[in-house]
């Protein structure tokens, strides 16, 4: 059994818990993509870690279970959006290695304090759906809406998005996107706003697709 998909069951977990929907075995092999047997598996291996315990028939995350999926969001999101594509980005990794002390890398390497680093991490462990489905609104194509989830970065940068009326629970809509990562417009309760590309990118929605014309 590998560690992405002990992960990916956590995750799913979260995603059925922070609905308030049972957890059932059927559904979790679905969501998996495997066998009610192989989830059944996933599940005992998940419950000889303590990732997760059981509430009369249903499973639940463990404390440990929920630090483990925050773990995998934000490892998830910063091998996503937070190097740059292409060889660059390849070798800053390299070079990164293998991050064992998350808090001190967000600090040191992306600069973000002490206040932002709470709000962050309350922000994706409070996350409603799983992480893969949200994206940046710099990656959000033109056209599209979406609903602001969360914003990373320093407690300026994310007071200045709320001052926008960028804050979790927003409507969004990107109206135009300039070519060579220039800036991108949105609209947001109304009014349109010019983001540039890398404040966009600190902004994370869930998209909704395109609306129709």
């Amino acid at each position: 059994m590998s560690d992405q998909s002990l992960s990916e069951l956590l995750e799913v977990v979260a995603c059925l818990e922070a609905y308030s929907r049972p957890v059932r075995l059927d559904e979790l092999a679905s969501r998996l993509g495997c066998s009610r047997d192989q989830a059944e598996e996933i599940l005992k291996s998940a419950l000889e870690q303590g990732l997760i315990e059981y509430v009369g028939e249903a499973p639940r995350l463990t404390r440990r279970g929920r630090a483990e999926v925050c773990r995998h969001r934000e490892e998830y999101l910063h091998e996503r959006y937070f190097h740059r594509p292409g060889f660059l980005g390849r070798m800053v990794k390299f070079f990164e290695g293998s991050v064992q002390d998350w808090h001190n890398h967000w600090r040191r390497r992306h600069g973000l304090d002490e206040a932002s680093l709470k709000g962050f991490y309350k922000d994706i462990s409070e996350l409603e759906g799983h992480v893969e489905d949200v994206c940046s609104l710099a990656d959000l194509p033109e056209g599209w809406r979406g609903t602001v989830a969360f914003a990373v970065g320093g407690h300026g940068l994310v007071r200045r998005l709320g001052d926008m009326g960028l804050t979790p629970g927003t409507e969004v809509k990107v109206l135009r996107a300039a070519p060579f990562h220039g800036p991108v417009e949105v609209s947001v309760r109304g009014v349109s706003l010019a983001l540039g590309r890398g404040v966009a990118s600190k902004v994370f929605v869930k998209a909704a697709g395109r609306e129709a014309n």
